[in-house]
């Protein structure tokens, strides 16, 4: 049983998830197996990527192709041209696809139009669809901060397994490159922390200085492990992300996006949920968030400890009653943020459940 207290001194609230993943082996020679198996399983799983990409490729339109080469010739900087390019191109990728998004609550307008960055977390229960939820993401994106008349805005980085990069011809991985991919190794044993943190240096030095928006994965390789339950398959690294930035910027801001797919003559093909942003913040020492979604959703194991305390702007991360030092904090908003991701794809999937109002359909 994994459990995340955040509490305060009245009202103990517990995040607590049974956990089915792998626990860390009690012998080296247990390690020594799982590695041994992991780089045979990244091997072969390598090939099928380089195989399927030719295979791909043999069948890519003329028109696709054509757009591949444009998207590896532009230049990815913080341009008005390259707003407009970054529209246009995601709204090609994303092409036909019927996509019904909260767009009512002008999340991503009010995002646009402040000159802050923001890390953009999402759920991954679709390999081959995700990234055109993605590519529609970013176009409504692009295009908010077109109506906000942004000349300069923070351009997008999207964290992906770098052996989808790795396995692409030079031009469609300098596409994927000028769209925003930046690669790690996503290896959930023996990963290579020391090449992934030379990957993150530039972007969090970026972000810092409201540069760049960051799009990322969470369940990363284990959204495949559709036996774990979304706690269990959303990894550290982001939350030990954010608490790192919090030592050289004042505020992270974190938005969940939950995606969904449905099927059926009256239900959205795709839907998509943009969360309420989570600001997240350092004050003398103490890490404080905003409510975000937890308020609307009071099946929430964190609805209590949100609720006592919603008189509050900046709700100081606890553990009875005390504040969660720095460098314990990871896990903490892990919980929270892993609990603003879930109600996002709830919501997203509950969208999928309605008919779509023919009169508001957007076509990508």
């Amino acid at each position: 049983m994994q459990v995340s207290p955040i509490n305060n001194a009245y009202s103990p609230i517990y995040k607590t998830k049974t956990s089915q993943s792998i626990q860390q082996p009690a012998f080296e020679g247990q390690l020594s197996k799982q590695l041994t198996r992991a780089k045979s399983e990244h091997g072969l799983e390598y090939g099928m990527r380089v195989i399927g990409n030719k295979i791909s490729n043999l069948f890519t339109s003329r028109a696709n192709k054509q757009l591949v080469r444009t998207i590896a010739a532009i230049t990815p900087e913080r341009t008005r041209l390259y707003l407009e390019q970054l529209a246009e191109i995601g709204r090609l990728y994303g092409t036909q696809k019927v996509i019904d998004v909260n767009i009512e609550d002008s999340i991503l307008q009010r995002i646009a139009k402040t000159d802050e960055s923001t890390i953009f977390i999402m759920t991954h229960s679709n390999q081959s669809e995700d990234p055109q939820m993605l590519a529609v993401l970013n176009t409504l994106l692009a295009e908010a901060y077109k109506e906000a008349g942004k000349n300069e805005f923070p351009i997008p980085k999207i964290i992906l397994n770098e052996d989808i990069l790795k396995t692409m011809d030079p031009i469609k991985r300098k596409a994927f490159e000028n769209f925003g991919a930046v690669g790690i190794d996503a290896s959930v044993i023996g990963g290579d922390k020391t090449t992934n943190s030379r990957a993150f240096l530039p972007l969090v030095k970026d972000f810092v200085k409201d540069k760049c928006n960051i799009f990322i994965f969470p369940e990363g390789r284990l959204a495949v492990r559709k036996d774990l339950e979304l706690y269990d398959r959303f990894q550290p690294g982001v939350a030990s992300l954010i608490n790192k930035m919090l030592s050289l910027k004042k505020s992270v801001r974190v938005v969940p996006v939950g995606f969904a797919y449905g099927s059926g003559d009256n239900k959205a093909l795709t839907a998509m949920n943009i969360g309420e942003p989570i600001i997240i913040k350092r004050k003398e020492g103490a890490t404080t968030i905003t409510k975000g979604d937890i308020e609307k959703a009071p099946d929430s194991d964190l609805y209590g400890f949100i609720d006592a305390h919603k008189l509050e702007d900046d709700i100081v991360i606890t553990s009875g009653g005390v504040p969660v030092a720095a460098n314990e904090v990871t896990d903490y908003l892990k919980t929270i943020l892993c609990e603003n991701l879930e109600i996002n794809e709830k919501f997203a999937k509950a969208r999928t459940e309605i008919p779509l109002d023919d009169s508001e359909v957007q076509l990508y």
